[in-house]
């Protein structure tokens, strides 16, 4: 278990520039503001390019399979950084890191995932390496899993996702954009909506020296995320656009309206509430928070803000459709769902 900070800080105080918010780029019911920080230190690498190079790989623990846990090895000669809410594809069953973790050069690390694809556990591909995806979670998906880790956390537990809400929130994005898949997969719903989803990103473009954004659906923003290195968010870009544009199909969002002066005032408010700092299970120490409005998690290094993600506590969409607020394992009455297995 790791060990807590209990001298309040908050994320602006590891940044050496204040963060500074471009202009928008709208298409469809998504708006992007490009976010601008200060130049960054310590050197790493992104998990697609260290997969993709052959630098890095991540598989099902060795001496039997969990659900809940894979193991990332980096023999390379870079620090990589597996970033919250990526995917990763193959193997028994598709999964999405629940933590952001910094992986030293030469480390071998088991990190804590959550399963999106409760229909496939196949021990026949049990020793192949997963791939990268070509989207992360949605921030809706991501939020919860947040939420939940953060809790888990200030009940003294590792910060874990709940493995159930996860499930249930992957089969809420499948229903509310009319997929089925047969193995109850994340990727499916992507793969399903994909021309739809290429559209709505399409026209927007990375910045030269971008470093993360805020995005809103219709006239809400959805999520903020952020790294240091502008060269590992470039390779992050489009996977977080296609969970974006993700949630703004699921969600419904019509016209853009979301002002400049509002994107500031989300990403001040994130870069000044009180973190919650914990050990990191790689390099430097995650960090995490919730208040009335706003949830986040991400991770130090030194004294450099390496990432953030942050979400609203609450979706102004989900109190416009009735729903209720209680997490989505709860107001449903029954949920199809494999055994969280462990086996050889």
């Amino acid at each position: 278990m790791s060990e807590q900070s209990t001298v309040p800080v908050s994320i602006d105080q590891y940044l050496s520039q204040p963060l500074t918010v471009g202009e928008p780029i709208t298409s469809g019911p998504l708006t992007i503001f490009p976010v601008f920080g200060p130049d960054p230190g310590i050197p790493y690498v992104s998990l697609k390019d260290a997969i993709e190079n052959g630098n890095l790989t991540v598989k099902e623990l060795p001496g039997g399979a969990s659900v809940r846990d894979l193991v990332v090895e980096n023999p390379g000669r870079h620090n990589v950084l597996v970033f919250e809410g990526e995917e990763v594809l193959g193997a028994r069953q598709n999964r999405t890191f629940d933590i952001s973790v910094l992986i030293p050069s030469g480390a071998r690390i088991t990190v804590p995932v959550s399963c999106v694809e409760a229909g496939r556990w196949d021990g026949m591909r049990h020793g192949e390496a997963f791939a990268s995806s070509p989207q992360t979670a949605d921030p809706r998906l991501r939020g919860s899993k947040v939420r939940q880790s953060h809790r888990a956390r200030m009940a003294g537990q590792e910060a874990r996702a709940d493995q159930s809400e996860v499930w249930m929130e992957v089969s809420e994005r499948a229903r509310e954009v009319g997929v089925s898949s047969p193995t109850e997969s994340l990727n499916d719903v992507h793969v399903s909506r994909g021309e739809q989803l290429r559209r709505m990103v399409r026209s927007i473009e990375l910045q030269p020296g971008q470093v993360g954004m805020i995005a809103a659906a219709g006239d809400e923003i959805i999520a903020a995320d952020l790294v240091s290195r502008p060269e590992v968010f470039e390779e992050l870009f489009l996977p977080l656009l296609h969970g974006y544009a993700l949630d703004a199909l699921a969600s419904g969002a019509r016209e853009a309206d979301v002002s400049a002066e509002t994107a500031r005032e989300f990403i001040d408010h994130a870069t000044s509430t009180r973190i919650l700092e914990g050990d990191g299970i790689g390099m430097g120490r995650d960090f995490r928070f919730e208040e009335a409005t706003l949830v986040g998690a991400g991770l130090i290094s030194g004294e450099e803000l390496i990432q953030f993600s942050v979400f609203p506590a609450e979706r102004q969409s989900d109190r416009d459709r009735g729903n209720d607020a209680r997490p989505v394992a709860q107001r449903r009455t029954r949920i199809r769902r494999p055994s969280q297995r462990r086996d050889s």
